[in-house]
């Protein structure tokens, strides 16, 4: 069996993982995963992050990159690239080299906090669309008392 390198193109049959901040997660809502979990934020410059699943043992392995008195505030999203790329989206690797290093990096490269801000009304129904996919596929939830 050959090993996928990080560098390696992200396939449609591939998953990625996408933290959710506590204050966009909302269990009790019908749609418990408010949309804005996913506007790209202003060091967001080439997409949005994303892990690829194929590198990491669990869900909370990428937790290794937020600060830890904040990893319990987390919860995180599976997607599925091919249901990312019907939406028009594309990921790219982007394999990280800063400390701590969860392998698998990459990114959502069309939504980027410029793209964003310069055509909101574009990007909402899209941004909707993920809050609808990661709502479906929850694999981490923060902490009770986070």
């Amino acid at each position: 069996m050959v090993m996928k390198a990080e560098t390696d193109p992200v396939t449609d049959e591939e998953f990625v993982f996408r933290f959710i901040w506590g204050d966009f997660y909302k269990p009790a809502l019908a749609c418990p995963v408010r949309p804005r979990a996913f506007e790209p934020k202003q060091r967001e410059t080439t997409g949005i992050s994303v892990f690829r699943t194929t590198f990491v043992t669990s869900p909370a392995d990428t937790l290794a990159v937020i600060a830890e008195d904040k990893r319990d505030r987390y919860s995180i999203a599976r997607w599925a690239v091919r249901d990312l790329t019907a939406l028009g989206l594309t990921v790219l690797p982007d394999p990280r080299t800063d400390e701590p290093r969860v392998p698998g990096h990459a990114v959502i490269r069309e939504l980027t906090f410029d793209a964003f801000q310069a055509d909101k009304a574009r990007w909402q129904p899209v941004i909707d669309q993920l809050a609808a996919l990661a709502a479906a596929d929850i694999v981490h939830r923060p902490s009770p008392t986070g």
